[in-house]
């Protein structure tokens, strides 16, 4: 299995397009080439219309948030206010005296909550540098070409490169 798109593959308003492509008697097929789909996601959304005449419900995807009970958020709070440390600092404490393993993400959370941490921009900021331009494999991008030379024998190699590919 290849390097799968992350991308959410369906939306509202691509959902709408597949319906109204559907009710043109645009094939399968054809709608699914152009939406980067497939054919069998664009039956079940149409299948789903020619049922309900609504659109598909879109579930939230990844993995659902977990929340943190209120014993927990007073813990922070309560070892926030003695030692008064960030979150890396406190969910080291917290583990050390009263056992209990809270992420410092989740404390983290808990202290903007309640006003007592700041957002960090630079935390925010991309860590994966952004690349324009990639290509799964390198010698796509060029047309190669070779012939055996009359001139002295030696093989000649010629690189093109291609940029409408």
């Amino acid at each position: 299995m290849g390097k799968r798109n992350k991308a959410v593959k369906l939306t509202p308003r691509k959902i709408r397009y597949i319906i109204r492509a559907k009710i043109r008697n645009q094939s399968t097929k054809s709608i699914a080439a152009d939406m980067k789909i497939s054919q069998s996601t664009v039956k079940r959304v149409w299948m789903y219309y020619h049922k309900n005449h609504d659109l598909l419900p879109l579930k939230k995807f990844g993995r659902p948030k977990k929340a943190i009970n209120e014993e927990d958020e007073r813990l922070i709070l309560k070892v926030h206010k003695e030692q008064n440390l960030g979150a890396r600092r406190l969910e080291a404490i917290i583990e050390f005296k009263y056992g209990r393993r809270i992420p410092h993400n989740s404390i983290h959370h808990v202290l903007l909550e309640h006003g007592l941490a700041n957002q960090q921009k630079n935390k925010k900021r991309r860590r994966k540098p952004w690349i324009r331009y990639e290509r799964d494999h390198s010698l796509t991008a060029v047309h190669l070409d070779w012939h055996m030379s009359d001139f002295n024998g030696k093989g000649t190699c010629l690189a093109h490169a291609n940029q409408h590919q």
